[in-house]
Formats: C-alpha cells, structure tokens, sequence
C-alpha cells in the first residue's frame, strides 16, 4: 500500500479536528482572566520599551540569550520558587515538557503518571526510555499499586487542574504516597497558573512536597511561554541536557517582557479571580438545579454530554477524551446572564 492510500485510509477513520476562532460570548479559549479579552495584553504589548520590540533570531545558547529572560525567571523564582531553587524559561509547554521529561528520568526509572495529563508530558516521557504506568484518572489506588512494583528512582506526575476534565488530584493522597514511597513528585500547573488566590502556586500553597513544577503563560496569562520550577541542581542539569531547549529559537523579548508585566501585576488581577470563583459557583449550582451531569468545575473547566449540537461550545473527540464531550471553560468577562443562557440551550 503506497504512502498516500495509507494515509488516506487512515484519514477516513479519524474525526473532524476544525480549527476553532474566537466565539462571542467566549466558552471556549483559555483566557480565564479576562486579559486577553479585556485588551489588557494588547495594551501591554504596545508599551513595551523599543529594545524588546523584536524577535529572539535564535537560541538562547546561540545568540538568542537576552536580559529580558533572565529577568523573567528572576521574577518567577520570587513569585513561585522555594528557597534554593530556580526557574527556568521556555517557549512553550509542549516544550519544557519535553525538554524535563527526555532527560531527567533514565531507562531504569519509572514514571508513574495520571492517564489525564497533558499529551506534552506522555511524549516526553517516552523519549525518556523509562518505564511507564498510567493509572486511570485520580485513581490513587491504582497508582499506590504501580509505585510499589516500581524500580529506580519514581517519578509521580500529576496536574493541578486537567485540561479536559476540569478535576483536580487529591492533595492528601500526593502528599501520603511521596511520604510512604519517596517518589519524586512532579506537577503540572499549567491551567491554575495565576488563577489560585494572589496568584499563588497551587501545589505549594498546599505545601505539597514537589520535586519540580511547570508554570504556563499561555492560558490565564493570555500570552505564551512557560517555566519549570525546582532545586537549582535540577534546573541547571536541564538547562544543559534538554534538548527540547537547547534546539529551540527563544521567545520573542516583547513576549517576554509583556509576560513579566502581567506577573508583576499579579494582585491586580485579584477582583478577577474573585469574579471568576463566583462564575464557577453559579453554574455549579445551576447545573445541579437543570439535573445535566457533568465532570469538573473544580476550577473553570468543565466536560459536559455531547447530546445535541451547541453552537458555542468546542466538541471533543477521542483520543482527546474517552467519548464525544463538550468542555466548557469559563471566565472572568462572562456574565451570568450568559452562562444562564448557554445552560438553558444545552437543558432543551
């Protein structure tokens, strides 16, 4: 069977992935903030100083190395970093996922991790080498099961808020595997980064005891970028072996230096988190009232039962999620009116 017929059949198996562009009113996007939306980031970007106002031209190790990065991570290391450890920068999630995940764990480690997790980090740990389990999603039975029969050193990975579900782990069932089996506990923060209370890290103000954690700005931040947070030691060995940043073209300064701003003004955007929890309430308790099940709304994601056809919603299909779904994702600038509205088309 030639390239082309192969590609072809298999093409008539997979469903329909449209792109999906902006929605009025927003169910969709990852702007939990509002900044986007609110033209906040636009603005940001017009006042950056003309020395960032360019593009990085290469890697941070071949040329593409500004003050502007080091400035950043400085910034996070005071917003998120424990005493003695560092931040380091990425263009993007997929990214820093791979890079941490193809060097850190070796063939003789094992990787435990949620069924759930980002399809960056499931990736990237398989150019690792390492063993691999994936336990079904929250389940940490399951995953206390996997981890006894492990060998070398443990990874456990888990997310604050899963992208797909709007759940989130146990906080007290991480914490009691990390204290019975030492496994390095390893999690992605990218859908609660700067949407905790004063911005905070989710992880860490439960005092949860992680090796290492992954910040995002491409969600509420509205801009793009991420960062892996952990000891110093741990930091710099990715910043000398993951390939995923070493053979990368750097950020563009302007983006980093408007991601920066928005952290910077993190207390700021304290009324929109507030107005945001309050949103997650209201449809949690109106969709209890219209009897519609749902996953999530642990934060501003939910996956709801794709019975009939919502003009405002994204559609999600295997292997992004187990069954056809909707995922509604919520913000600060919508309204009660309109989640009132949206809830009412999905209750007829």
């Amino acid at each position: 069977m030639s390239l082309e017929a192969r590609l072809k059949a298999e093409l008539a198996r997979l469903p329909e992935r449209p792109f999906w562009g902006p929605q009025a009113p927003d169910f969709t996007s990852n702007d939990y903030l509002g900044l986007v939306h609110s033209g906040i980031v636009g603005e940001l970007l017009h006042r950056c100083p003309p020395e960032w106002r360019r593009g990085s031209t290469a890697s941070r190790y071949l040329g593409g190395e500004c003050a502007v990065f080091a400035q950043l991570e400085s910034l996070v290391e005071t917003l998120w970093a424990a005493p003695g450890e560092k931040a380091l920068l990425f263009p993007s999630g997929l990214n820093a996922n791979l890079a941490f995940w193809s060097c850190v764990p070796k063939p003789k480690d094992t990787i435990v991790f949620d069924r759930e997790v980002h399809a960056s980090i499931r990736q990237g740990i398989r150019l690792s080498g390492a063993r691999t389990w994936g336990f079904p999603h929250n389940d940490f039975s399951a995953a206390e099961a996997r981890i006894r029969k492990a060998q070398g050193e443990v990874f456990l990975v888990v997310e604050s808020l899963y992208s797909m579900r709007g759940t989130r782990p146990d906080p007290e069932a991480l914490r009691s595997l990390v204290r019975r089996y030492g496994c390095s506990l390893v999690i992605d923060e990218a859908h609660t980064t700067l949407l905790e209370p004063n911005g905070e890290s989710w992880s860490a103000r439960l005092g949860l005891p992680t090796l290492a954690r992954l910040f995002t700005f491409g969600k509420a931040v509205g801009l793009m970028g991420a960062t892996w947070v952990g000891p110093s030691w741990l930091i710099e060995y990715v910043r000398r072996k993951g390939f995923a940043g070493i053979y990368t073209t750097a950020m563009p300064p302007l983006i980093a230096w408007a991601v920066g701003e928005v952290l910077r003004r993190s207390q700021e955007w304290e009324l929109r988190r507030e107005a945001l929890s309050q949103l997650i309430a209201f449809a949690r308790q109106r969709l209890a009232q219209i009897g519609l099940p749902y996953e999530g709304l642990e934060g501003p994601i939910a996956l709801l039962p794709a019975t009939q056809e919502v003009p405002h919603l994204k559609k999600l299909y295997p292997p992004t999620v187990s069954a056809p779904a909707y995922r509604l994702s919520l913000h600060a600038h919508n309204t009660l009116a309109e989640v009132e509205a949206l809830l009412a088309s999905l209750r007829s």
